[in-house]
């Protein structure tokens, strides 16, 4: 018969049970003790006694069953650590770090916004100006805002006003593109002459801007149109060719250069005005241009009536 085997609780350290030996001195010195895995499976094997009369009977036997049970004398805990009030405290005061700071001129931004969609202009003038009073990321929003109202309103010295004031170079370039657009769109001689001013005084202290340099140049180009002054008008739009080619400006400029060498003047030249107007027709084709930048019309008749003329 085969004496049971008892072990001692062994210390199991975390991953996995350390291989320990048995404390019963009838086990060899040397052997092992199975894993827990293992020791579970053995314990059910079955083996075979005979008996006196040599008459053979199956019997359990529990000689090769360790007699512990993991559960029971062994706890392991492998869980992850439990949050506990302090560290709930913890989570709290970090959300509160992280709590957005109340902007005071947002409000007011946003009331002038919701004017201007009504052409409440007086109100939306108001609102933007209690707006930039206050200190917040909204007021050099506002200051744009009013900048653009107060050159329709032919207010140019409060518009530039606020434009010296904005600290953001990029608000600031677009502040200054906004008032002399404001000034433009009035359409009588004397704004005109001011705009001319602002657009200039863009071009010169901001030459590079990839999208307003080149919206500038252009711009005073088709003001210098309308007075007549088609040398200075073609003077702008060659810079735009020149130094701005991705610019949504490059091509609207191959097609005025076209109108102004067949603008009757003393450099009047057809020739070179189906050349313009041929290079803005290709250019254009298989694009989609923007609203106000499609001539693709007008361009098409100028070829035809040129065609047959020259």
């Amino acid at each position: 018969m085969f004496h049971p085997i008892t072990a001692e609780s062994p210390e199991i350290f975390l991953p996995f049970p350390e291989t320990w030996k048995e404390s019963n001195p009838n086990v060899e010195e040397g052997n092992s003790v199975p894993s827990v895995a293992n020791i579970q499976t053995k314990s059910k094997d079955s083996t075979t006694v005979s008996n006196q009369n040599g008459n053979s009977n199956q019997t359990h036997t529990n000689s090769r069953e360790v007699l512990f049970n993991p559960k029971e004398q062994v706890s392991i805990n492998t869980s992850l650590p439990t949050s506990g009030p302090s560290q709930e405290a913890k989570v709290q005061d970090k959300k509160k770090k992280k709590k957005e700071v109340i902007d005071p001129s947002k409000a007011s931004y946003q009331k002038g916004k919701a004017y201007l969609s009504r052409d409440q202009k007086k109100s939306a003038e108001q609102e933007f100006a209690d707006s930039y009073n206050k200190e917040g990321d909204s007021a050099k929003y506002s200051r744009t805002e009013n900048t653009n109202l107060f050159g329709l309103d032919g207010k140019d010295k409060e518009s530039s006003g606020l434009v010296e004031k904005q600290e953001d170079p990029d608000l600031k370039i677009k502040s200054q593109f906004e008032l002399a657009r404001s000034l433009d769109r009035i359409g009588n001689p004397e704004s005109e002459e001011k705009a001319y001013k602002e657009y200039l005084k863009l071009v010169t202290e901001f030459p590079k801007h990839p999208e307003l340099t080149p919206r500038a140049h252009y711009a005073m180009a088709i003001l210098l149109i309308r007075k007549k002054e088609f040398r200075s008008a073609a003077h702008q739009l060659v810079n735009v060719i020149k130094n701005f080619k991705e610019s949504e400006e490059f091509l609207p400029a191959h097609y005025y250069l076209g109108k102004i060498y067949e603008s009757s003047w003393d450099e009047r030249d057809l020739e070179r005005s189906l050349k313009y107007y041929q290079l803005y027709l290709n250019g254009i084709e298989g694009k989609n241009p923007k609203p106000g930048y499609d001539f693709r019309k007008e361009t098409r008749e100028r070829l035809r009536v040129l065609g047959s003329s020259i």
